[in-house]
């Protein structure tokens, strides 16, 4: 397998939780190129990747867009993407899209002969290889992921994601950090009261109160002395500012102010990372850092840090009713409970632990 393409136009998490599958395609294929179309928000996490040859991007809301517009142009950039993928003439693609369309085109228009993916509701049936699944429900996501590397042989033992950051990145994050009072030697806490895109409008169902955000923060910086970083998206800076405003320590705010690369940068310089549920979560999982992740309808489980690890605690509450979210579908609650009923002693708790003080909280 010469060519190599990869196909997943899902957020962070999902292309993170594939980076383990193409470290068994380069173990099985040393010499293989490999190929990964994502979308826009995912392309930072595989930049710097030294195990991917090409990246392209295609964003499914905005063809889309365009294809209410103009079907004629929607279907002329679509044959000018398909075009220049045939020109790779690919050995095998894995297809995580989860429908039926990317692996007919693939077979049919850019003719890969070997098509591996998931055949979520059936809609395997262009699949060569496929994986039956009714979502990720059973076992962690990236053995899902696994599972597809595992049909064709390949081997599946190593788990750990990978997220690699550029010397540029790095660069920006040391100049970042001496501008705002923050030396090298100063030891650093990162904070993500959001959760990232990727639920949109229904965010807050993975969103913990942003001032019980703060008193752990507080905790973690007056009792060990390290300085914070409140991290988000621009659409997330209401909830970032509440952070800050509630917070009695000093913190600096880097809410929409880097790409994802020089997240990625300041994420590494952390000791301790604070989180909800979310992209952020997975790289901090991913940079091998300590992490507290908050899960509320989401399951730990599945979608929680990975493979097991003492830097890694994630913190949920007993309700009967969580996890909700499953399928690929959650319910609508009305009342958060799984998250309300985290208290912020438990983060703390968590934080102690992780950062070996066992300091108790009251």
């Amino acid at each position: 397998m010469k060519k190599v393409l990869i196909i997943n136009p899902f957020g962070i998490g999902d292309v993170l939780f594939s980076t383990p599958l193409v470290k068994a395609i380069k173990k099985k294929y040393p010499g293989s190129d490999i190929t990964y179309v994502c979308n826009k928000r995912a392309l930072g996490i595989l930049i710097a990747n030294p195990r991917i040859s090409k990246l392209h991007v295609f964003e499914k809301d905005e063809y889309r867009k365009v294809w209410a517009e103009s079907k004629v142009r929607a279907l002329r950039d679509l044959y000018r993407f398909l075009r220049m993928l045939k020109k790779e003439k690919f050995d095998i693609v894995f297809d995580a899209s989860l429908g039926y369309m990317a692996s007919l085109l693939m077979g049919l228009v850019v003719g890969i002969p070997v098509r591996v993916g998931f055949n979520y509701r059936d809609r395997g049936k262009f699949l060569t290889h496929k994986l039956n699944i009714k979502g990720f429900n059973d076992k962690h996501a990236i053995d899902y992921y696994l599972g597809l590397g595992g049909l064709l042989g390949l081997d599946t033992d190593d788990k750990e994601m990978e997220l690699f950051v550029g010397a540029a990145d790095k660069a920006w994050a040391r100049d970042f950090l001496a501008k705002n009072g923050i030396s090298d030697k100063d030891e650093v806490c990162g904070v993500i009261p959001g959760c990232g895109a990727s639920w949109g409008k229904d965010a807050n169902y993975r969103r913990w109160s942003p001032w019980k955000f703060a008193e752990v923060a507080d905790h973690v910086s007056m009792t060990y002395g390290y300085k914070t970083l409140v991290f988000g998206e621009g659409s997330e800076s209401s909830v970032c500012d509440d952070v800050t405003a509630n917070m009695k320590a000093p913190s600096t705010q880097v809410c929409g102010k880097t790409t994802i690369g020089q997240l990625a940068a300041l994420l590494d310089r952390c000791s301790i990372i604070l989180t909800n549920d979310g992209g952020p979560s997975h790289m901090s999982v991913a940079l091998k850092k300590n992490v507290v992740a908050i899960f509320g309808p989401v399951n730990e489980k599945i979608y929680g840090p990975y493979p097991p690890s003492k830097k890694h605690i994630a913190v949920t509450s007993h309700e009967p009713c969580r996890p909700c979210y499953k399928n690929f579908k959650y319910s609508k609650c009305t009342t958060f409970d799984c998250l309300k009923n985290i208290k912020p002693k438990d983060v703390i708790l968590a934080a102690d632990t992780l950062l070996k003080k066992g300091v108790m909280p009251a």
